[in-house]
């Protein structure tokens, strides 16, 4: 009978945490979070059934996850106490010739399933898992699939937030209109931001091949500070020098757009512009643009200033809705979309 145990930590509010199916696809179970909580769905040759329970555990601790298929029911506990028994009659899975074979997923679904789901759910799950055992097996099978890759392993201790290694970037497509008017626009941006390198791409529009609004991070003179520019196209329209922010501590920076006015804040400091610029920036949010945070594509050079990717923890609001990396349009495979490095201080 399917069985599965293991320890479980993430800060992830929704996602897949591990999906298994016959090799003929007609059965499967699915094992995973909303809203925080354990949540199963599972279909064999008497229907589908979908149930959650428990309490949310996305609080950043491990929890002792396990699943097994008992007689007449599937049982889920946490620390070894019983959280949902689901009463499912036959076995999930036929046996071949004394054997039971299954394909398993971990935090994410084949591409076939989605739709056969009985509940949709978003399989993006950033989150860490040891202590293996599936099928009463240990971690075989697992363990060489996550040893060859880096990005898989887990960081040894995380707070909240998104870390971009320095690798890539997040996609959104995001509505900067203001209902009020057809001709307006507004982009407010507040990000908690940790940078672990002194240059990278924060926070940036893109429209074709130009690059009418970037948010960045650079590299001052002084030995003990960095810039926080903004650059519309390939210039420069407000700056502030902020000590050296590749420390520990995490830092504040607001952005506030419309075409009359540009004003950027780090921490308590403000530099206000309303430079000639703006129309280039209000021609393109009259048109299409795609917003990026993280870093660029491939633009053509000299199209902006700054097109290194940003690397360190990043939190990002934009016009007052937090955004979440797992909504991307497309994101890095890379970025940890809730969980940073956690630093002692």
């Amino acid at each position: 009978r399917f069985t599965a145990e293991f320890d479980f930590r993430t800060y992830d509010a929704e996602g897949v945490i591990l999906y298994a199916e016959s090799l003929d696809n007609t059965a499967w179970i699915l094992l995973a979070l909303r809203d925080g909580k354990i949540e199963i769905q599972f279909k064999n040759e008497f229907g589908t059934k979908v149930t959650s329970g428990g309490k949310a555990i996305n609080d950043g601790l491990w929890h002792i996850i396990s699943v097994e298929e008992l007689e007449h029911s599937i049982s889920v506990k946490i620390a070894k106490e019983a959280v949902m028994s689901i009463n499912s009659p036959g076995t999930l899975f036929k046996q071949s010739q004394g054997f039971l074979e299954t394909k398993v997923y971990i935090a994410g679904l084949p591409r076939k399933v989605g739709n056969t789901l009985v509940k949709q759910i978003n399989p993006r799950l950033d989150g860490c898992i040891r202590a293996w055992n599936l099928m009463n097996q240990g971690h075989s099978g697992v363990k060489e699939v996550i040893q060859e890759k880096q990005s898989k392993h887990c960081l040894v201790a995380v707070e909240r937030g998104s870390f971009y290694p320095g690798t890539g970037m997040a996609k959104f497509q995001i509505n900067y209109n203001n209902l009020d008017s057809a001709e307006d626009w507004l982009i407010n941006v507040t990000m908690t931001i940790r940078p672990s390198t002194d240059t990278g791409v924060m926070f940036a529009l893109v429209s074709n091949e130009t690059v009418p609004l970037a948010l960045s991070i650079v590299d001052s003179n002084s030995s003990d500070s960095q810039k926080i520019i903004v650059t519309i196209g390939n210039i420069p329209v407000a700056q502030l020098e902020s000590k050296k922010l590749c420390t520990p501590r995490k830092v504040l920076v607001g952005l506030l757009v419309t075409k009359q006015q540009l004003e950027l804040s780090v921490d308590s400091h403000t530099d206000r512009s309303n430079t000639e610029q703006l129309s280039t920036l209000h021609q393109a949010m009259m048109a299409n643009v795609v917003t990026y945070l993280g870093g660029l594509p491939d633009v053509p050079l000299g199209a902006t200033l700054v097109t290194a990717f940003y690397n360190g923890c990043m939190e990002v609001k934009v016009n007052n809705r937090q955004l979440d990396l797992d909504e991307a349009i497309s994101k890095h495979n890379d970025i940890r979309s809730h969980s940073c490095p956690l630093i002692m201080q």
